[in-house]
């Protein structure tokens, strides 16, 4: 079944046509690349299957089901329930500790608090950051807030992980590492990733790969 559906998209920005009736699918539990030069909306489609931005054209679909208007409630449910995000910036509220961040990522989980710390104590330990948790984040190097972005992905609600250029500010070793935890997030966790990189190792160890040429997209 597919998990992910693009039909025809298209998105402008003023007189600018940066996705030009754009198709592709992506089935469940896939790990999927886009890859292409700057300026060609890789970051854009991330960012309207996110609902995030606005399709000018077109139909995206969830679950075989086309994704409702951006500022409605049911597009709120779906950010809420649906989708996780894995920033290159990571996100994280920096002046909290790693583990008031995964709380708030499990703000929706209907568990109590203890069950709730349990497993946040159960992934973090398996993603080898235990030690971290009453740290505040502004604390952590870069990997270290990598692997607690990670965290939240694999705690928070949602079977779908977009993830916009992960490995940009990682170096080459934590580069391989950091795909090692996305395919634990697909194989262990049940998660469909899509991924916008520049980085074409990381995109060579993708299921697929999907390029977008500048002003002229395909795939």
């Amino acid at each position: 079944m597919n998990k992910i559906e693009f039909i025809n998209v298209r998105k402008s920005y003023g007189h600018r046509d940066v996705i030009k009736g754009v198709s592709f699918s992506i089935k469940e539990k896939e790990i999927v690349s886009i890859i292409g030069p700057s300026g060609s909306g890789k970051s854009t489609l991330l960012n309207m299957l996110g609902m995030l931005e606005v399709i000018d054209g077109g139909k995206i679909l969830i679950d075989g089901e086309e994704l409702p208007k951006i500022n409605s409630k049911k597009a709120t449910q779906l950010r809420r329930n649906k989708i996780n995000y894995l920033f290159q910036s990571f996100a994280l509220i920096s002046n909290e500790t790693v583990e008031k961040n995964l709380l708030i990522a499990m703000n929706y989980v209907k568990s109590s608090k203890k069950e709730k710390e349990r497993r946040i104590d159960e992934v973090l330990k398996k993603l080898g950051i235990l030690g971290l948790k009453k740290m505040q984040c502004n604390t952590l190097s870069g990997g270290e807030q990598q692997r607690v972005a990670l965290a939240r992905c694999i705690l928070k609600p949602g079977d779908i992980v977009l993830a916009d250029e992960p490995t940009g500010s990682l170096d080459p070793r934590m580069s391989d590492t950091v795909f090692v935890m996305l395919k634990d997030l697909r194989n262990s966790f049940g998660k469909t990733i899509l991924i916008v990189t520049h980085d074409m190792n990381l995109a060579a160890q993708t299921d697929r790969q999907l390029k977008l040429k500048t002003q002229i997209p395909y795939v």
